[in-house]
Parts: structure tokens; sequence; C-alpha cells
């Protein structure tokens, strides 16, 4: 079989993946307004190296992969976001070949972030299907960023589309992250906001692993295993995401181990439909107090998986590390 073809066999593989990506976009500087979205593509090869072998482009039902997520009562974009779809099986990354994940600018398509798609080191992280993808800047876009790509369950015998691509995006400055390696985070649910909380309500994040954020560490091509960012994917028992659409207010805190604040980010109501319709959140999770943990979370509505699961919200978390160059 030739490289070309066995490239193409394992891209098909019937794994199913889900991919989550968290960028910080410098629209001012990078673009001169805010960007109308962003696309996307999976390619074989390195950033530094890509190759033609393959291309798998990423495909919305919406105008981009990536679209703004835009808060009530504001008119700048809190981030963006997209679930767009791809043929990728997460497998391909453990066959000794090379991919890499592509950001790109819909007008023009030329690339504004990348990331090499390395395999996890751990193996709670291969158990779970799940790889994450450091993105940095390409030229001068200063686009940076996290991707997370998680196998799922197929829904049907006829279902045969691979993977689903959660994506990420807020405009601002290039973001900060904890120079000294963190065992873990943890985090709840509070009301108010994070400038004015209550003790009225603290909802807990549980998770089945040791914290509810967890290092990625990843296997390069050559040297020791990298920090590429935090991920972690917990449920919130007892908190329904409708509860945001109320006059009640929430806000999500990342702790370290010795349970304080260490990032913030206020769960506002989307101003899109499309974003209400389909149980979305994206929150930005900023320092506290001088901290250098940032990144966001996107708090979901889940299926109920059987009549006395009774857990409505998971709450997916992704916290930058530094640039593993």
């Amino acid at each position: 079989m030739g490289r070309h073809r066995r490239l193409l066999w394992i891209v098909g593989l019937a794994l199913v993946g889900l991919v989550g990506v968290a960028l910080l976009v410098d629209g001012e500087e990078a673009r001169g307004e805010a960007a109308p979205g962003f696309n996307g593509h999976i390619q074989s090869g390195t950033c530094a190296d890509p190759t033609d072998d393959v291309r798998v482009d990423l495909e919305s039902e919406l105008d981009y992969d990536v679209t703004p997520y835009v808060a009530e009562d504001d008119d700048e974009p809190l981030a963006y976001y997209g679930a767009p779809l791809a043929g990728f099986g997460v497998s391909a990354i453990y066959a000794d070949e090379a991919f890499s994940l592509v950001i790109t600018d819909p007008e023009s398509g030329d690339p504004v972030a990348c990331g090499d798609i390395l395999p996890a080191n751990s193996d709670r992280f291969r158990e779970a299907g799940i790889a994450l993808v450091q993105l940095l800047p390409v030229g001068d876009a200063e686009v940076h960023g996290i991707a997370a790509l998680e196998r799922t369950a197929l829904q049907r015998e006829l279902d045969i589309i691979p993977t689903r691509v959660r994506i990420l995006l807020s405009e601002g400055a290039p973001p900060s992250a904890p120079a000294e390696p963190a065992a873990g985070y943890n985090g709840y649910i509070q009301g108010g906001f994070c400038e004015s909380p209550t003790d009225e309500i603290r909802v807990e994040l549980e998770s089945e692993r040791d914290h509810d954020v967890n290092p990625y560490l990843a296997d390069p091509p050559s040297g020791a295993p990298v920090i590429l960012a935090y991920y972690g994917a917990p449920g919130a028992p007892g908190f329904g995401l409708g509860a945001a659409y109320t006059d009640q207010e929430f806000s999500l805190v990342i702790i370290d181990e010795g349970g304080s604040p260490v990032a913030c980010g206020d769960i506002l109501q989307a101003d899109s439909d499309d974003f209400r319709e389909a149980g979305t959140a994206v929150v930005q999770l900023s320092p506290v107090e001088g901290s250098d943990v940032q990144g966001y979370a996107v708090i979901g509505r889940t299926a109920l998986q059987r009549e006395l699961d009774i857990t409505p919200t998971r709450v997916r978390i992704l916290l930058f590390a530094p640039p593993a160059t």
C-alpha cells in the first residue's frame, strides 16, 4: 500500500472524535477589526513541514466554522465558537504519521494559527481518546489557542462522520500561562459575578480524575514530554444552564490545590439564538489576583443517558500552558 493511500486509510478509521479549540485573537492589531469568523482544516505533516497527502476541511452549517459569541447588551464578541465536522479519526495520531491543525482567515484562506497534533504521554488521555493541540501564531496574525480532539460514540449505524470540532476564539492580548507546571486545578460555579460573588449558591464541579482540570503531557517527535495545555470536562450536578437565562447571576471559578481562586469568568447569556437553542454558554476565564492562569470554558447541556442520570451540565475547561517551542 502506498504512503498516500495509507494516510487516507488512517484518517478514515471509524473512530469518532470531538475537537475543541480555544484561541486568543488580537483582532485590533492583526485584522484591524473584530473577525467575522474563522475556518480550519487538518493537514498531513507538521506546521513547519506540511504535506499535500491529506487535507481534511472542517465543515459547518453556518457561514464560518467559528462564529462570534456575543453576550446580551454587548457589542464586541466575548469569544468565538463553532462546532464543525471533520472526517478525521483520533487514532491516526498514534500511527506514526504527523498531522497538524490549521486555523485560517476566511477571506484570504491564509493560515493564522497552527498546531502539531501530538499523542498523549498519559494513559488517562489515551484511553479517553483525547488529544490536545497547542495552536501558535502563523506570521503576524497573533492568534493563539488550544484544540482538544475527543473520541465520541457513533449514534447510529449509518453515521460515518468521525469528528466534531468545537472551536473557541476570543480577541485580546496573548494569553498568560503558569510558568511552573501544576498538578491540576479544580472549580465550582457560584452565585453572582466574579466581582460580586454571593454565598447563596456554590456548585462543585465533579470529575472522575484527581482534578477537574489536568495537565496534558504530549510526546514530541524528539525530546522530553511537554505540557501543551490543561484540560477537563467535569460535570456540574444540580446546575442547569437554563438558570443563566434568568435574573440570577453566575460565574465559574478555577482554584488551585490550596483552594485559592486563580481564574474566574462570568457566565453571560448569548445574544444569538444559535447558542441559546444549542444550550451552550462560552466563558472567558481571566486571572485572579496576580495569577497567570487563563483560559476558556464551554458550559453545555448534556443528553440524559439513563433515567437516573440527573447531571444536566458538562463544563469543558481549557487552560493555557507556555508555548512548546
